[in-house]
């Protein structure tokens, strides 16, 4: 799981003026060839800039054919050469036939020399937008769809334990005591409580993991369900999945309090539909992870949100505290 990555002044420059490169027709069209190995013979060729990070970016490139038909592409560019390894997880994924096949958005090519990955571009509403009556249903079909990931007998790379989750709070935590230091001490006690609370943790086999699973990741089409972004996928605990669902659930209802009741409606759907398909996933661990989820946020609403966020932290730090006091109170899972 890539806990951290911030790449250097240099490589930002790069990536930089790879983007702006990427916009030219010219050079979208020489990567889509040689990403799907065939002669793209286009009339018109648009790209937009969909999201910039300082690691990464992606363009939507739209090509028209000579025949007229319209066909759309995602292309997500890294930093550095970490595309090969989601190429490299995306394929095992491809091959696991317990997994629907439409279930996840696989890329469907990479260009190495670009550090590229080429998808389909796939239009839909986000789980999150959805807030009609389907969205109970919606979101009982993104716990069976967790589910089947968490399922698969893939180990992409060594497990992450917890120690390193923690460790990633904690430097998180020491950043917020470096750059704004009255900020540190709604985070400081939560990341000893974490600590201390590993030990309650139950035993855990592996498992995938998406590595950011919430809402926003899922893209309704208005026929089937698909799970975006490979990006932060892991082998851990799958507890800490279904934890980080939960608790971007809870944090999207204390930035909008008219939305915390539907919030809490939801999640307790997602996690009744998800713990009917793995009943063997630890309740106590999923406390865990929620907590450690709510506490690691924040760090990011102190950076995005510089005036609203001391009613976010305390509000935060608080549910966090409420979720490691649920740990003490979840039934041991029964194996």
């Amino acid at each position: 799981m890539r806990l951290e990555f911030t790449p250097s002044r240099e490589l930002r420059a790069l990536l930089c003026a790879q983007r702006a490169r990427l916009e030219q027709p010219t050079a979208v069209l020489t990567v889509l060839r040689s990403a799907l190995s065939t002669d793209i013979a286009a009339a018109d060729v648009a790209c937009s800039v969909e999201s910039v990070h300082p690691d990464r970016f992606v363009l939507r490139a739209r090509v028209r054919t000579r025949l007229g038909a319209l066909r759309s592409y995602a292309l997500k560019a890294y930093a550095d050469d970490f595309g090969a390894r989601v190429w490299a997880h995306a394929q095992a994924l491809a091959a696991c036939h317990e997994m629907a096949p439409d279930g996840v958005c696989l890329p469907i090519g990479y260009v190495a020399y670009e550090r590229l990955l080429v998808f389909p571009w796939v239009d839909g509403r986000c789980l999150t937008d959805i807030e009609d009556g389907r969205a109970p249903e919606l979101f009982r079909r993104a716990a069976c769809l967790t589910a089947s990931l968490h399922r698969l007998a893939l180990a992409p790379e060594p497990p992450t334990t917890p120690e390193q989750l923690i460790a990633q709070v904690a430097a998180r935590c020491e950043r917020l005591r470096r750059r704004w230091p009255e900020a540190a001490p709604v985070m400081e006690p939560l990341v000893s409580a974490l600590a201390d609370a590993v030990s309650s943790l139950e035993p855990a086999q592996p498992a995938p993991v998406h590595g950011d699973l919430w809402a926003g990741q899922f893209l309704w089409t208005g026929e089937r369900l698909v799970l975006l972004d490979l990006d932060a996928f892991g082998y851990t605990d799958a507890a800490y999945d279904v934890g980080h669902f939960l608790a971007q659930l809870e944090r999207g209802g204390l930035v909008d309090p008219a939305r915390a009741a539907r919030a809490d409606r939801l999640g307790a759907t997602f996690l009744e539909a998800y713990r009917t398909s793995m009943p063997a996933v630890s309740a106590r661990n999923v406390a865990f992870y929620r907590a450690l989820t709510l506490a690691r946020k924040i760090h990011t609403v102190r950076r995005t949100d510089p005036a609203g966020w001391p009613r976010l932290a305390v509000a935060l730090a608080r549910r966090a505290q409420a979720a490691l006091e649920e740990m003490a109170t979840a039934a041991v899972s029964v194996p």
